[in-house]
């Protein structure tokens, strides 16, 4: 049985590899698609981003009170949307 993760902005669960791993370094949220890097992660629908970031979910899953950067996980996003929709690229 494969383990079960939650998406920090919709809350449903899911087998891991169905959500990106992410985790927060110096104040920026990195995607870890590798799930390899260490420290304290949390989970989320690609297509959560949006919802995740107006509830402000990054900082109570990484339990932050300062902003934190979303740039690198934003530009990661529309890479991988980009490449697994190329019509809808701008």
């Amino acid at each position: 049985m494969e383990p079960i993760r939650s998406c920090i902005a919709c809350r449903s669960q899911e087998n891991w590899k169905e959500l990106l791993h992410l985790v927060q370094r110096d104040g920026r949220v990195i995607p870890d698609p590798t799930h390899t890097l260490g420290g304290r992660g949390a989970w989320l629908h690609p297509k959560c981003f949006e919802v995740a970031k107006n509830r402000r979910s990054f900082n109570r899953a990484f339990k932050s009170n300062g902003d934190l950067s979303l740039h690198e996980l934003e530009e990661y996003l529309r890479k991988v949307v980009r490449n697994v929709h190329p019509e809808r690229s701008s």
